[in-house]
């Protein structure tokens, strides 16, 4: 499934917490080396083929309201990504 985000190629987070903004960096790959110290470093952790070369974008400003309904461009559009509870912590896993 591929989602339509208009208006994601923003650089910096939206001031309304209901817009999608660019979250990239703040994503780890659950494959890195620094990955089991994301929680530590307040970043988020991300399952998916692309890793975090390619966009992440989520609802919420991680503060305040905390992310949601994230996606990561894939070359076709945007694809979601599902949050779910692990054993090293909540996982972001891409889910087209």
């Amino acid at each position: 499934m591929t989602l339509a985000a208009p208006g994601v190629a923003i650089a910096q987070p939206a001031a309304d917490p209901d817009q999608f903004s660019d979250r990239t960096a703040e994503f780890i790959a659950l494959g890195a080396p620094n990955a089991l110290a994301a929680r530590d470093s307040g970043k988020q952790l991300v399952l998916s083929p692309h890793g975090t070369r390619r966009s992440i974008v989520c609802r919420g400003n991680g503060v305040t309201v905390a992310l949601y309904d994230c996606s990561q461009e894939d070359g076709l559009g945007w694809a979601p990504l599902h949050r779910t509870d692990t054993p090293v912590g909540e996982v972001w896993v891409y889910f087209p």
